[in-house]
């Protein structure tokens, strides 16, 4: 027989979301440190993490001059992706209003300690993988968006409200 859906069935399932397990990780020179790591990827963090790190280019996108992005910024901003995760699925302090330059200084220094290495292979079998195939998604999603925006105005530069151009009907052809 079926449950019912009450408010308390909902707290548990809640709260079997939101389960961790500590883990423990070595830094490169020895360190050792205690991580708590969710035991489920839930869908909605996943989707927090993919529209922080397309936030994150955008924010690159629009402060670069004339298109010309700095090569570091850009070679940073693909190890923005694990410490957004960290961000959600651990206990790790990363600031949810972090600035792109601090999100990569804090990439680089998880990175260079091998925290991010050692962490990533304690998360639960798949889980990063559900993130990275979020990213790409809503990164194909983000891409035929603004093109349509794009084709939209296009479209609507020389016509009317409703984007159609007044006609005489006239098949009239310019040199």
């Amino acid at each position: 027989m079926a449950k019912k859906l009450t408010a308390t069935e909902l707290n548990k399932l809640k709260t079997s979301l939101n389960k961790k397990k500590n883990e423990y990780i070595k830094t490169n020179d020895g360190e050792e440190y205690e991580v708590a790591v969710s035991v489920e990827f839930r869908d909605s963090l996943i989707e927090n993490v993919a529209m922080s790190y397309i936030g994150y280019l955008q924010e690159l996108r629009e402060t670069s001059k004339n298109d010309q992005l700095d090569n570091e910024l850009i070679k940073g901003t693909l190890k923005l992706v694990p410490v957004l995760a960290f961000r959600e699925f651990t206990n790790i302090p990363v600031p949810k209003k972090a600035t792109l330059k601090e999100i990569i200084g804090l990439s680089e220094l998880l990175a260079d300690k091998g925290i991010t290495e050692a962490l990533l292979s304690k998360f639960p079998a798949g889980e990063y993988q559900k993130i990275v195939n979020k990213i790409k998604q809503a990164a194909k999603s983000a891409k035929a968006t603004v093109g349509e925006i794009m084709l939209a105005n296009a479209l609507n530069q020389d016509g009317d409200d409703n984007g159609f151009q007044q006609s005489d009907g006239s098949n009239e052809t310019t040199g």
